[in-house]
């Protein structure tokens, strides 16, 4: 039963570490408050937000989903999943949650900015993307080139890159969604305005050219000196494009198709990114994000995308030798995840799983490697599921109680062992097996058969007895009797738990 008292208490103590930043201590608060109220939606909210702050997002999303499921009409939980979803690579179902949640709150910008950039990502829109450094939701991102850049221009900023304290401070700021983040950036200034500074170096603006006024309130330092008029400085060119009149136009096609994959036109879609290709066949990234629109159009194109990407990994030296950088590390493991997504969908998860292992040789990232995990899981998921087979299962149980009566009690486990793997639902079997290691002097494994048996069937009688009988073996006597008469509630007539509770009136 719900005590709703103890998981205010609860979430009260994990928000308290939240807001201190202590994410694993808020974790473990947010979790009481679920044991004492697993219906609260709010609970799972919060502790998902405590996971993607550590960029747990396997259990964030988990968190998240749960949050929806529970409070389904409650935009806040789609901003949870999607952002989970978002930095695991799994744009669609992002896309597809944010849009989900604009449904029930068709202004909030933080569901607008996370569909946005989920959309984005897809086709490697500069600045999208759930990268190696965070980043996503909308706001800024973390830019390790461009801080590398702003360092050689300014040593301060050179300075700040050392503290790693800071660093990880601003990594956190560049997870979060947009309005989030612009929030605690306003907030963290207050507390170290070098926060600020980074993010503008990262934005390309360089802060060595601007007063201590820029960053905060002037009154908190002594007043500077006098300085010396400097003449305006010259305004600096914007950096020239170095693309080819070609590559300009193939851009421009690929731009115009990603509009329409966006709008699911594929037909439309693949028209402009062959225009590209016709342009510049040499670059990866347009065939690329070819094969993703016929992924989108249905498993009757699975085989001429294999057959894509196969013929782009064979020719990767002859592309870069015609354009260097058209079949770059990073574009080739785009290919061979192309190839893993398509194995993964045709649940062929050997080919899957060896896909993107190759593509962490080419560019060994975090989105790739939750990938990887996630198809790991799925295939142990398919492999359990294809297993399943009750008619097997009683065949194995029949034994088992053979060996049983035998009192071949290790071979009668092996038989449950195997049934239950055939049919994990069977209540009985667990009982069984329970009886089996009762006799092996397994008496905790054995509770533990017996707890799962009642949770499938609270009715089945026989658990309850065994139950006594392995607590009294283990010498807990109380737990014992509640056992048996738990279980003459359910059958106040049955001859065993009469018998074994009579024993407690005379000890």
């Amino acid at each position: 039963m719900a005590d709703k008292a103890k998981a205010a208490e609860a979430k009260a103590k994990g928000n308290v570490e939240f807001q201190a930043k202590n994410f694993k201590e808020a974790i473990k608060h947010f979790t009481e408050a679920i044991k004492h109220d697993p219906s609260d939606h709010v609970f799972f909210s919060n502790r998902s937000a405590c996971y993607a702050s550590l960029e747990q997002y396997d259990k964030a999303l988990e968190d998240g989903a749960e949050c929806v499921r529970l409070k389904p009409d409650w935009p806040k939980g789609y901003t949870r999943k999607g952002l989970a979803e978002f930095f695991l690579k799994k744009y669609d179902d992002a896309a597809e949650t944010y849009k989900a949640g604009l449904k029930l709150a068709p202004e909030d910008q933080t569901l607008k900015e996370g569909l946005k950039k989920a959309m984005d990502a897809k086709y490697d829109v500069p600045g999208a993307g759930a990268g190696a450094g965070g980043g996503g939701g909308g706001g800024l991102q973390f830019d390790p080139a461009a801080l590398t850049a702003a360092a050689v221009r300014n040593p301060k900023i050179k300075e700040y890159m050392q503290d790693q304290e800071l660093m990880q401070k601003v990594q956190m700021l560049a997870s979060l969604p947009g309005n989030m983040q612009q929030q605690m950036i306003m907030q963290m200034m207050n507390q170290d305005k070098r926060v600020l500074e980074l993010f503008m170096a990262m934005q390309g603006i360089d802060v060595s050219t601007m007063s201590g006024e820029d960053f905060g309130d002037a009154t908190e330092r002594p007043s500077p000196a006098p300085k010396k008029k400097e003449e305006p400085k010259k305004e600096e060119a914007p950096p020239e494009d170095l693309r080819t009149p070609e590559q300009k136009e193939a851009d421009d096609w690929k731009t115009k198709g990603n509009e329409l994959y966006k709008k699911k036109q594929f037909k439309e879609a693949l028209e402009m990114y062959d225009k590209a290709i016709a342009v510049v066949p040499d670059d990866i990234t347009y065939h690329n994000n070819r094969n993703a629109v016929l992924i989108e159009m249905g498993a009757e194109h699975f085989d001429e995308v294999i057959k894509s990407c196969k013929d782009l990994i064979d020719r990767r030296y002859e592309i870069n030798s015609a354009n260097p950088g058209g079949a770059s590390f990073e574009k080739v493991a785009k290919v061979f995840q192309r190839m893993a997504s398509v194995y993964e969908k045709q649940n062929k998860y050997d080919d899957a799983i060896a896909m993107y292992n190759k593509a962490l040789t080419e560019d060994n990232n975090r989105s790739t490697r939750n990938s990887l995990r996630e198809c790991e899981r799925a295939k142990e998921k398919h492999e359990k599921e294809a297993y399943l087979d009750p008619a097997k299962a009683e065949e194995h149980r029949e034994k088992g109680n053979e060996f049983f009566k035998e009192k071949k009690y290790a071979e009668a486990k092996a038989e449950y062992d195997e049934g239950l793997k055939r049919n994990p639902k069977d209540a009985k079997m667990y009982s069984n097996r329970a009886a089996a290691l009762t006799k092996l002097l397994a008496y905790p494994d054995a509770l533990r058969d017996l707890d799962e048996c009642l949770k499938l069937d609270p009715s089945f009688v026989k658990a309850y007895s065994r139950k006594g009988a392995a607590h009294f073996f283990m010498k807990e006597y109380h737990k014992s009797l509640q056992a048996y008469e738990q279980g003459l509630k359910l059958d106040p007539e049955n001859a065993d738990l009469l018998s074994a509770s009579a024993c407690f009136s005379v000890m």
